[in-house]
């Protein structure tokens, strides 16, 4: 047998197979709010719904040939993510890589299977808006299942979702609804709407930071740092004249002091004349 395609040969390593998570973005996570922190494990460590294969439920499986009995060993698929995957809606999809045998004494060779793209306008109900995105098929048919766009964002959780255009819009429709801002001139259809959409309702802290990634996460988080030291410090004058208020208050105490115990001496001292004398 003839060697293997170096190509090959690093397509089928078993650490493919791996989800491994980048250790520089864990580092900035962990200084990020809980809000954020919520947001990247649903995102980034959450196992996502298989989309390309078909799990057996069953545990374990025994060889018809031989009666060994192994464990079932659940594999997914090797899929790449490209970054125009952020720009659409692919409903969890992503480019499958794989193996073909052209022929019978050929070595495989890798092969992509991308997922078919189409232009299509898409409707927020809560935005009121219409959107022209790119979307897959089964994007299409997951928000026909969900009865909506909306249904469909707010009940996927952000790893099926994978995109940032996506998970961008969900943020917009969760912030629409902790702020309760939308049907601004129909009071009946905004209370219809929240009725229909509060158990997916947020607070307001967590909706800001959901949908962002690490690198905007991080700017955010920077900019709220900023101004909240910018906030604590106050221009010295303030101080100055607090001092000078103080300072006056001590003087004017420390006077009407003096006062008082002047005219009390002067009652005891005998030889002291008294006022309405010195008048006359």
């Amino acid at each position: 047998m003839g060697s293997v395609n170096p190509g090959v040969k690093a397509l089928l390593h078993p650490a493919r197979f791996k989800r491994i998570l980048n250790v520089r973005d864990l580092k900035h996570v962990e200084k990020l709010p809980v809000g954020y922190q919520k947001f990247y494990k649903e995102w980034r460590e959450r196992e996502p719904e298989p989309v390309h294969w078909i799990p057996r439920q069953e545990k374990w499986e025994r060889n018809a040939e031989t009666g060994e009995v192994k464990p079932v060993q659940n594999i997914p698929i090797p899929t790449k993510y490209p970054h125009q995957v952020h720009d659409g809606l692919w409903g969890g999809e992503g480019v499958v890589q794989g193996l073909v045998k052209k022929a019978k004494y050929r070595s495989p060779v890798p092969r992509f299977w991308v997922p078919k793209l189409q232009e299509s306008v898409v409707y927020s109900e809560i935005l009121d808006k219409y959107m022209e995105i790119v979307v897959t098929e089964r994007a299409l048919r997951l928000i026909d299942e969900n009865f909506g766009l909306d249904n469909y964002l707010l009940k996927t959780p952000a790893c099926d979702i994978q995109s940032l255009t996506a998970l961008k819009l969900k943020r917009r429709i969760l912030l629409a609804l902790a702020n309760k801002d939308f049907s601004h001139g129909d009071v009946k259809r905004q209370e219809e709407l929240y009725e229909k959409y509060k158990q997916y309702v947020v607070p307001r802290e967590e909706a800001e930071w959901y949908g962002l990634s690490v690198k905007e996460a991080v700017a955010r988080f920077n900019v709220l740092e900023k101004n909240a030291k910018a906030a604590e410090i106050k221009p010295l004058k303030y101080q100055l004249r607090l001092d000078l208020l103080q300072s006056l208050d001590q003087v004017t105490v420390t006077s009407a002091k003096e006062e008082k115990s002047s005219s009390w001496m002067s009652k005891l001292n005998p030889f002291s004349k008294p006022e309405n004398a010195e008048k006359s």
